[in-house]
């Protein structure tokens, strides 16, 4: 079977144009042997300047995840008719191919590489220093280059023959000549050529001034410029390529999934499938698993009703209306649930997480009953942050002994599992405007909720915003006549699809917007605001419970008076009319605090921690009751 060979180069900024025929050298050159090319130009990002720096790593790391071999080339690199295939220059005893530039050190505008483990070691690494410090013997003053310098060293890699990339001998005879440094005096300017070259020459003295903020939050737009810069029958998707080197950068702490325990296992009172609507419970799940082991982690409600709790069991109930099955239960259902959690709590601990105030409304005079049954026999009440233990008590001062259960702190997970869905687009005439789009999402459950949204649209105002409600709305709110007419029915301004968005369109959705707004008033916590946080945009909170701690822990940002309109107007468009910088700034943080804080590996860990509390906790009450 013959190997799948892809060349490609960086044309962005004009660069395919100054060095046309360097370009066109490069395309014969495949032409000759059969090879893949692409010169990418599509637009890149003021923020990562003209160079566009780093995203010569993700693609070149992208296109090794689906080719066999990969040669990268600057556009300023022209290839002699004589230069032998690339197959010459590496082989899987030597898979990375780089040569020593004028200044001694190795020279970045030309990479090869032949696929094999330690090729994709060394590319996922080099992908992984995004935004790392790099000491004063590698460094070259900006961009990803000091890096490659620096895996070369550390992995040993001998440069090749200095024809695969001439830099500074004018009388070689060269494979590929580079015209850069000594030799860019060489390349013939003329015509369109020279016009964009003379435009390059005058950004030039903007395009390399990196500061900090520039390198370190350059990875959520290097992601937009990746997916739309990189072929998909070239290069690995973004979400695959990232998976190693996110790895790399934020190392988990365990080497594989722990043995089956003999005194030991956790049942979680969750139907969990990964096509689950609720993404939170896929990445417990798989957090669990990853920490605790798949051997020692059960899902499924039927275990609360049906398993025979023992010593060294462990049951977690997330939410109490899943046992039954988000219905209504009658008088003998809830005396059944009592009875069954005195039953299982003389014999393992009971764990709950405290996700909403209160149980559905129409729960009624049960509320009371279910949750004293609930605060008779945990051991540990779990909460999505600190800042909601106080409230969450207040909120049930009548219930018994609420208060002194054992509290504990873990993270809510990010919403990855989305991403592994059969994902379809989220089609409306509402994304053909290039106003900025502020997302209300999810369920509406209160009048208060409705008209707060919208005051912030009309606050807003339409001329360059755009409010947009895509999900449920509560029945006694609108009319369902209501509700058709507004999505069939749109006057320009705030656009309202009261409809539930299927799962597989949420990322389309989410993506095409700029910013959530989470009128989320009297509520311990928001889904949605984890949702904003996965997909790299801002999201807009209330300064209330754990949302508020949960923002100013990812953002530093974005959170609001809770039910004052002026302030949420303010704090959004300070966000989108101020500097820019700033919000980059910000989107590195929520992924930073998405991948240390909130992956499954972090989720899991949390809960063991909250486990082990557990565990003490129920041997004290057990040796309290035996004295």
């Amino acid at each position: 079977m013959a190997s799948r060979v892809l060349v490609f180069s960086l044309g962005q900024g004009g660069y395919d144009v100054a060095f046309a025929s360097a370009v066109e050298s490069q395309r014969e050159y495949c032409k000759r042997h059969g090879y893949s090319y692409v010169c990418v130009s599509q637009d890149g990002s003021p923020a990562l300047g003209r160079e566009n720096i780093w995203l010569k790593t993700l693609l070149l790391y992208g296109a090794l995840l689906k080719n066999d071999y990969v040669l990268y080339m600057d556009t300023d690199v022209g290839i002699q008719p004589g230069c032998p295939p690339l197959h010459l220059a590496v082989s899987n005893d030597k898979p990375i191919g780089v040569v020593a530039g004028h200044s001694g050190r190795v020279n970045a505008g030309v990479i090869f590489a032949c696929r094999n483990s330690v090729s994709l070691d060394f590319f996922a690494k080099w992908v992984a220093s995004l935004g790392k410090p790099i000491s004063g013997r590698h460094d070259v003053g900006w961009g990803e280059n000091g890096h490659l310098i620096r895996l070369v060293e550390e992995y040993g890699v001998i440069p090749i023959d200095t024809r695969w990339n001439n830099t500074f001998d004018p009388g070689l005879d060269d494979y590929i000549r580079h015209y850069t440094g000594p030799l860019r005096n060489e390349y013939r300017f003329e015509g369109e050529s020279k016009l964009a070259w003379d435009e390059i020459l005058a950004a030039l003295s903007h395009s390399k001034t990196m500061d900090d903020a520039d390198i370190l939050t350059s990875f959520a737009e290097l992601k937009e410029v990746y997916e739309r810069s990189a072929p998909t029958d070239c290069f690995a998707p973004f979400d695959q390529l990232w998976t190693i080197p996110k790895d790399i950068a934020f190392p988990q702490k365990y080497s594989s999934l722990p043995d089956k325990r003999e005194d030991f296992h956790l049942y979680v009172a969750e139907d969990v499938q990964d096509s689950s609507p609720n993404a939170y419970v896929v990445t417990l799940r798989d957090g669990l698993q990853q920490v605790l082991g798949p051997d020692n982690v059960t899902t499924g409600v039927a275990s609360f009703w049906d398993h025979a709790f023992e010593p060294g069991d462990i049951l977690h109930i997330e939410w109490i209306e899943s046992l039954f099955y988000w219905k209504v239960p009658s008088d003998e259902q809830v005396q059944l649930f009592e009875q069954r959690m005195a039953q299982i709590a003389t014999s393992c601990p009971i764990l709950y997480t405290a996700h909403n105030f209160d149980l559905m409304p129409t729960y009624g005079k049960n509320r009371g009953r279910l949750m004293q049954a609930l605060a008779d026999h945990a051991t540990v009440i779990c909460h999505l942050s600190p800042d909601n233990i106080e409230p969450y008590a207040r909120h049930h001062a009548k219930v018994k002994g609420l208060k002194d259960v054992k509290t504990a702190i873990v993270p809510h997970g990010d919403y990855q599992p989305y991403f592994r869905l059969d994902n379809q687009p989220f089609k409306d005439r509402v994304f053909e405007s290039d106003k900025i789009k502020i997302l209300v999402f999810g369920h509406i459950r209160t009048e208060k909720e409705l008209k707060f949204c919208l005051d912030v649209g009309e606050e807003l105002g339409h001329e360059r915003y755009q409010m947009i409600f895509a999900g449920a709305i509560h029945p006694d709110l609108i009319h369902w006549k209501e509700i058709h007419r507004y999505r069939d029915e749109w006057d320009g301004r705030t656009r309202r699809i009261h409809f539930k968005v299927p799962n597989e369109q949420v990322i389309s959705l989410v993506s095409q917007c700029d910013a959530l707004l989470v009128p989320r008033f009297d509520r311990l916590n928001s889904g949605v605001q984890f949702l904003g946080h996965s997909m790299l945009k801002p999201v807009f909170v209330p300064d209330q419970n754990s949302m508020g701690d949960v923002q100013k822990k990812a953002e530093a940002g974005g959170i609001f008076i809770p039910e004052d309109l002026k302030s949420a107007v303010s704090v959004i468009k300070q966000t989108f009319e101020g500097d820019p910088v700033a919000r980059m700034v910000k989107r590195f943080k929520v992924n930073a605090f998405n991948y240390s804080k909130q992956d499954p590996f972090h989720v899991g860990k949390a809960h063991e921690a909250a486990y082990q509390l557990a565990i003490a906790e129920h041997a004290t009450r057990q040796s309290e009751v035996v004295s």
